[in-house]
């Protein structure tokens, strides 16, 4: 009798979840709006088949990424474009870098980014709130995650480059670049992939592989690099007249360790100097 009692129990509850599902909206971009060392603002934007009526209103709930609950600062202010059907839904979102969990890193999938948000919105009239739920697969490198102007300078900086070691045929040196950790949480670069570039021309190059970004701090990482002579001559034609210094960057990409068996690329693009000789 028990059994019975709860498979119809089951059944009951089936169609309402079903409902509930096919009435949910959809997470279609997000946009990265400011990088600090402790904190990310974002636009995350969504299509939901309901919400209350005004153009300003606050979102109580949960936002998950993989799986995984994000730290956000409650209540979310969201902004509302109407439209017969279905409503246009921004969520002004802020993430606290140190309260991340460390399970997000394991649950991370390098090509895309799972988001799902589950909650209620309400306006400041006092009105009865709307229950809201919408999910979404983000996909990496395309425009349903971008970044509105230049973000997360506070990051990385490129200590600069020196090429000294002469041989007949390239130069070798070394360079440096400082990498913040945010997070409570170690990161494992896989592979760090880098050029030197002055102007438009490549200088050197060079590859580090298996570091470890630690927690809440700046982390030094020593760039080796080698340059051909004949390359060397052309891009820094100039150099001996400053003094052997000039103008540089630093272009890298960085695959950090996310999931299983996964690496997520970051690019780097630095401004720095190159000494030459010294």
């Amino acid at each position: 009798m028990k059994r019975l009692a709860l498979a119809a129990a089951f059944v009951l509850a089936f169609p309402a979840s079903a409902q509930r599902r096919l009435t949910c909206g959809t997470v279609d971009s997000l946009e990265v709006t400011s990088l600090t060392r402790t904190r990310a603002t974002a636009f995350l934007r969504t299509t939901l088949p309901a919400s209350p009526p005004g153009s300003k209103i606050f979102f109580e709930g949960t936002i998950e990424l993989a799986n995984t609950r994000l730290p956000v600062v409650q209540p979310v202010m969201a902004l509302v474009q109407h439209a017969e059907g279905s409503h246009e839904v921004v969520f002004l979102t802020e993430l606290d870098f140190a309260r991340v969990p460390a399970d997000l890193l394991g649950r991370l999938h390098a090509a895309a980014l799972d988001f799902t948000l589950e909650g209620s919105l309400r306006t400041s009239s006092g009105a009865p709130p709307t229950q809201v739920c919408a999910a979404g697969v983000l996909r990496v490198g395309t425009n349903d995650i971008r970044a509105v102007g230049p973000v997360g300078q506070d990051f990385a900086r490129f200590g600069g480059a020196r090429l000294a070691g002469l041989s007949l045929t390239e130069t070798q040196g070394e360079a440096s670049v400082l990498i913040y950790n945010p997070l409570s949480f170690p990161l494992d670069v896989k592979d760090l992939v880098y050029e030197i570039r002055s102007g438009d021309r490549k200088v050197a190059s060079g590859e580090r592989h298996g570091v470890r970004l630690h927690p809440g701090r700046e982390n030094a990482i020593d760039l080796p690099v080698s340059a051909a002579n004949t390359d060397l001559a052309v891009a820094l034609a100039g150099a001996v007249a400053s003094g052997g210094r000039v103008e540089g960057r630093l272009v890298a990409k960085i695959s950090v360790k996310v999931g299983k068996d996964q690496a997520m690329t970051v690019p780097l693009d630095l401004p720095g100097t190159i000494q030459v000789g010294k």
